[in-house]
């Protein structure tokens, strides 16, 4: 009986369970094999020297090979810096843009911060969910300008990330439909400016010292803020008219 159902579904029952339990579903029929090798969300934890690097890259490739759709792509590493290993990780992330990821978690547990494109973030047109934590956003220069707009992206959330004002603000202009926006402990940062976004409603910023936030967004609804509690914070809320809940935690 279960193999009348459509793979779309199967899909849908398969990644509701965990890695070893729907791999164990794939021997029922071919069809939920079939759906096995083609679901749209992925999710990967590797470990340097693990033989898990093999098997994603495997899967990877496959992907690629029969351009299979991404809908979700799940990272999570923990490994000593490693350029072998980091140049994997440029190539899955490349297969996982080009097959038309929309929501792309990315955590890095490592000794030194994996080097991000912001080139990357501003030429995907389909993504609408963008994860990061633990990167060096200093990699790229923006002398030059940057040609992109990822209009697609409504949720942006970056942890630990290393930048500087001018990507900040880069990124932000290049994403204006964005509704939710988190920013924690980000270093590099002397301000935290939001402009007159068009669609964001909730914010949520964890900030480290020095750093001044200025919020003008009309149509926010929701403000988390968290500063240092020894220091008297720099926040200056503008224009948020339609500001529902605020919460704060820190030094008035």
């Amino acid at each position: 009986m279960a193999d009348i159902l459509p793979e779309c579904l199967i899909q849908k029952i398969l990644c509701c369970l965990n890695f070893k339990e729907a791999t164990k579903m794939t021997i029922i029929s071919k069809t939920w094999l079939q759906a096995w090798l083609t679901l749209s969300n992925l999710k990967f934890t590797t470990y340097y020297l693990n033989r898990n690097m093999k098997i994603v890259d495997n899967i990877m490739e496959r992907y690629r090979d029969g351009k299979i759709p991404i809908q979700k792509f799940e990272l999570s590493y923990f490994v000593h810096y490693n350029s072998d290993f980091f140049h994997l990780i440029d190539k899955w992330l490349d297969i996982a843009f080009q097959n038309g990821v929309e929501n792309l978690i990315f955590r890095v547990h490592v000794s030194r911060s994996y080097r991000w494109s912001i080139f990357k973030i501003m030429a995907a047109k389909s993504l609408r969910e963008l994860v990061l934590s633990n990167c060096d956003l200093m990699y790229d220069s923006l002398s030059s300008g940057v040609a992109g707009n990822c209009s697609s992206l409504r949720k942006l959330s970056l942890s630990y990330i290393i930048l500087n004002d001018n990507i900040l603000q880069t990124l932000l202009n290049s994403c204006p439909l964005i509704v939710t926006f988190t920013l924690e402990y980000c270093s590099g940062l002397k301000k935290i400016e939001l402009p007159n976004l068009q669609k964001i409603k909730s914010v949520s910023i964890r900030m480290n010292k020095n750093q001044r936030v200025k919020i003008e967004t009309p149509t926010l609804e929701h403000l988390f803020f968290s500063g240092f509690e020894d220091e008297y914070p720099m926040l200056d809320i503008i224009d948020a008219p339609n500001l529902v809940s605020l919460e704060y935690i820190g030094c008035l």
